[in-house]
């Protein structure tokens, strides 16, 4: 028996520390580490179950080529080396015949890691000059509203949470993603803090949350700004760091003005009381942090809702200290080399929105999709 060291793949910010019992090859168990401040030596349901999948009986451990029509099901097993020149013919074929913008890949986040997105495989479809993916499924709108307002600018960092005295959890559930920190946000209220949770659901951390807005979907952006209305109309507004450090907050004070909390409410079907509860705890505590997670981007406001909420640290003068201001995703931060080696020789195809890869396929591309290139 040994242990290995290794890291997890999924697209999560608790970046956790595995340490993999490996018995005559075969992983037997994973577990975390204790030297990694954020893993606490434990990992999450999903990740301890890997080996599940590792060794489950409907894993594919061999390349397969289809032998009958599409849908029939009907494969036989070939070698590596067959897929291999089975699968760079194609790709060869296809780009002698039409051009490498024929070829699209098709890939998203989660589990994919450095080497295989953004990595190795950035610089094989640059190469081959083929169409690009705009990945626009999950947080497109989210990660535009946060550069538009800070840039790459990194968040609070989640370890520094033990240090804030307001916590303000919005739209996110770290109970199912991102558990490490629960450890942390307990801390955190032992010694005082408030947590304050917005999310429509009863979620485990908003059944002991100090105050629960059990806003409809698709109403956080009313929510957001009546608390921007309610700062700048009780003098809680930091209009020395809004005329300093920014630029169109003035804006930002005309379109909160006609959403009073009562009106906020009544969409929201909450009591505009909670409302006014939650800006004042906001306005008086420092430091204070928002955790805004990507729920409330599921709509069709989405991109709006997560802007007004970014902007509450800036208004409310949250900035400056540690555990003050926000966090949404800190990945840009990391500045990882395999990144940097993949976007070393910028490409100029099109670009192809993730969304519309069906209608793309079924005759609105030009020229057409000949190839696609799923991973």
């Amino acid at each position: 028996m040994e242990h290995l060291r290794t890291a997890c793949p999924l697209d999560c910010p608790d970046a956790c520390t595995i340490d993999a019992t490996v018995v005559d090859g075969v992983v037997t168990k994973l577990d975390g580490t204790w030297d990694n401040p954020l893993t606490q030596g434990f990992l999450c349901a999903k990740v301890r179950r890997f080996p599940r999948h590792l060794y489950g009986p409907e894993r594919l451990t061999h390349p397969e080529r289809r032998v009958g029509a599409k849908g029939e099901g009907a494969f036989v097993r070939i070698g590596w080396d067959e897929a291999l020149d089975l699968l760079t013919e194609r790709i060869r074929r296809v780009r002698e015949r039409s051009g490498g913008e024929a070829i699209l890949p098709l890939c998203y986040g989660g589990s994919n890691g450095l080497f295989s997105q953004g990595a190795a495989d950035a610089r094989l479809f640059a190469r081959i000059g083929a169409s690009r993916l705009a990945r626009t499924v999950c947080a497109a709108a989210t990660g535009a509203a946060a550069t538009g307002l800070y840039g790459k600018m990194p968040g609070v960092a989640l370890e520094d949470y033990r240090d804030a005295n307001l916590i303000v959890m919005w739209g996110v559930n770290p109970s199912a993603s991102g558990i490490h920190l629960i450890p942390i946000l307990d801390q955190a209220r032992e010694r005082g803090a408030r947590l304050v949770v917005v999310d429509p659901r009863r979620t485990p951390l908003a059944a002991k949350a100090d105050l629960h807005l059990a806003v409809r979907p698709g109403a956080d952006l009313p929510v957001a700004l009546a608390i921007a209305r309610w700062l700048f109309e009780h003098g809680k507004a930091d209009l020395g760091f809004l005329a300093a450090h920014t630029k169109g907050w003035e804006r930002l004070r005309e379109r909160a003005a006609p959403w009073t909390p009562e009106r906020a409410a009544a969409l929201a079907g909450i009591a505009a009381a909670d409302i006014e509860r939650l800006a004042a705890l906001y306005a008086e505590a420092s430091p204070a942090v928002i955790r805004c997670g990507w729920g409330l981007e599921r709509n069709r406001n989405g991109g709006s809702a997560v802007a007004s909420v970014l902007a509450l640290p800036a208004v409310a003068g949250k900035f400056g200290v540690r555990a003050g201001g926000y966090t949404l995703s800190n990945s840009g931060a990391w500045r990882a080399r395999g990144e940097r080696a993949a976007n070393a020789t910028p490409a100029q195809t099109r670009i192809v929105n993730m969304n519309k890869v069906g209608a793309m396929l079924t005759g609105d591309a030009d020229p057409p999709i000949e190839l696609l290139f799923v991973y």
